[in-house]
């Protein structure tokens, strides 16, 4: 009896120890698997871009104007924040937001005519007169290019109405989420119309997302117009100086007594775009370019 239990007993044992072989050298191949595994996979994961690298050396700047934003458009990477929640007139800058809404919700091949009532309105831009015809594209143009306040005033008419056309733009600012943004009218006259740096980078980014078109048109230098119902055409010339800036993508300028001088634009920054908010400047033009060269100085762009 007493050998038939130790002869069992060791076969036990034999037992146990060929399962816990078996065990070592599954766990042993299927780490191994795991391990070849990540070791394959890795080299093909693409590396994050590296964020650009502050030289302290260089001081920050003097800031001459009232909020001043720089952000890359690539990843969002912040060069130069001021004041970006504080709220200033619009001024033109509002036909930004406008051009947006003539875009999507009139359409672009959309007939405007052009009542007395739009030509009475402050400003002279555009040259437009009373009886003309244009295609809300070709009308766009020339609102953006010689910031026209009788072509704001001739979409307000054709939209509804100012109220109408007014009610129009804020429900779009609260879809592209400008939160501190008021609008009162199409053109910016209204000094009551008021955002902030960082709402105006919102507007930008969305205007280069869904209606590139409108940044590619504040580019041109020139362009020739002629209304649907006229023989006669004429050449409108950009007001905005920065287009001969080789390094300009595009953007709106804003000026009135009180809001002075305010820009949104995009510009080329070596392999990336970079977007600036300039609110109440005494010279937009001579800031910003001193402050993208002060960023050239201030970061190592990888």
């Amino acid at each position: 009896m007493s050998i038939r239990i130790k002869m069992a007993a060791i076969s036990g044992a034999v037992l146990i120890c060929a399962l816990l072989i078996l065990i070592f050298f599954y766990t042993s191949s299927s780490n191994g698997n795991l391990k070849s595994t990540k070791a394959t996979s890795t080299p093909s994961e693409a590396p994050f871009p590296q964020d650009p690298i502050r030289d302290w050396s260089v001081l920050d700047p003097a800031v001459p104007s009232q909020a001043l934003l720089i952000e890359s458009l690539n990843d969002g990477f912040p060069f130069f924040r001021y004041k970006i929640h504080e709220a200033w007139p619009m001024a033109s800058l509002t036909k930004l937001l406008t051009a947006v809404v003539v875009t999507e919700q009139i359409g672009l091949n959309t007939k405007i005519p052009i009542t007395q009532r739009a030509v009475e309105t402050e400003g002279i831009a555009g040259d437009l007169k009373s009886g003309e015809v244009y295609t809300a594209r070709d009308l766009l143009k020339i609102m953006l290019m010689v910031s026209s306040n009788d072509a704001a005033a001739a979409f307000e008419e054709f939209g509804g109405g100012k109220e109408a056309f007014v009610n129009m733009m804020r429900k779009k600012a609260r879809e592209i989420g400008l939160q501190e943004t008021i609008v009162n009218d199409a053109s910016g006259l209204d000094d009551n119309n008021t955002t902030t740096a960082d709402d105006m980078l919102k507007l930008l980014k969305y205007v280069i997302e869904k209606d590139p078109d409108i940044i590619s048109w504040t580019r041109l230098q020139t362009f020739p117009v002629q209304a649907i119902n006229d023989v006669n055409s004429r050449i409108i010339t950009n007001i905005d100086s920065l287009v001969v800036d080789p390094d300009f993508l595009g953007g709106k300028t804003g000026t009135s007594p009180k809001a002075g001088e305010n820009l949104a634009a995009v510009f080329s920054f070596g392999t990336r775009r970079v977007g600036v908010i300039i609110l109440g400047s005494k010279d937009r033009i001579r800031e910003v370019h001193d402050m993208l060269r002060w960023v050239k100085q201030a970061y190592k762009v990888q």
